[in-house]
């Protein structure tokens, strides 16, 4: 068996951000048994869960998600709930956050990634993403996945600073267009289809899950703690990995770091 301790041993600075990210979880938590709001581990957080008990030793965050009625709640409660430590994000709590995924952030640390935009002012500590999780159709994957393909295409197509140039001109135009088209055709799918849940389709990989591997959500355990998980996790990380005990190589183990300072709270 490999050791992966030189990832994040006990004392580096990527276990420290774990541990302190881990406290997120812990509060997140919390505010949702409070008010019975469900939520699960997923993606590579569920992965470290079954494959290593915990965090992916060279993962820097974690990744939880909730259906649309219950993401609505947490952000009605959380504001008020949440300890002084921690700070819901959305592009409504701050306006200078345009990414459409809600966070909840570590006050007291500075977390950089590739992705900052700095000529904008919005928190960047530390923090566990939230996706929105929705009802899907269920069709061929090759067809939802050329849906999503297009859907994430048009979307962040407005998040980003594009060179000017006669293509960007064009889909500036043809852009809405064709996500007008695909709001239909993604309307006509889903009559009558309750079967399937995903991501929210602006940000899905084109994976689904059908709702009984997710509900009824049970305990897991991640780093010696119980949190919310899928009623059956194997098959949700099937779905989403193929072969997810296989540990990729080591070039393919990566990080979001670039900077991090963290303070005492």
């Amino acid at each position: 068996m490999e050791d992966f301790s030189q990832y994040n041993a006990e004392g580096s600075t990527l276990r420290k951000m774990q541990l302190r990210i881990l406290d997120i979880l812990v509060e997140i938590d919390r505010v949702c048994r409070k008010h019975d709001i469900k939520y699960w581990l997923d993606w590579g957080t569920l992965l470290g869960a079954v494959r290593h008990g915990g965090f992916i030793p060279w993962d820097d965050d974690i990744d939880i998600s909730m259906l649309s009625e219950d993401l609505k709640r947490f952000k009605e409660v959380a504001p008020a709930e949440l300890s002084e430590s921690f700070f819901l994000q959305t592009k409504e709590t701050d306006p200078g956050y345009r990414s459409p995924f809600c966070k909840v952030r570590d006050r007291n640390s500075l977390f950089i990634t590739k992705h900052e935009d700095f000529s904008r002012d919005y928190q960047k500590g530390l923090y566990v993403d939230i996706f929105e999780v929705v009802p899907y159709p269920t069709v061929n994957k090759k067809l939802l996945k050329f849906i999503m393909h297009w859907y994430k295409k048009t979307y962040f197509f407005f998040y980003v600073k594009n060179d000017v140039t006669l293509k960007n001109h064009i889909a500036t135009i043809t852009f809405p267009i064709m996500k007008l088209g695909l709001d239909v055709l993604w309307g006509i799918l889903n009559i009558g289809k309750k079967n399937r849940i995903g991501l929210e389709k602006h940000f899905s990989p084109g994976i689904s899950y059908t709702r009984d591997m997710v509900f009824p959500l049970k305990d897991i355990e991640f780093e010696g703690k119980v949190f919310l998980g899928p009623a059956h996790p194997d098959q949700c990380l099937t779905e989403a990995y193929g072969d997810f005990m296989q540990v990729p190589p080591k070039e393919k183990r990566v990080t979001h770091i670039i900077h991090v300072e963290m303070k005492e709270p």
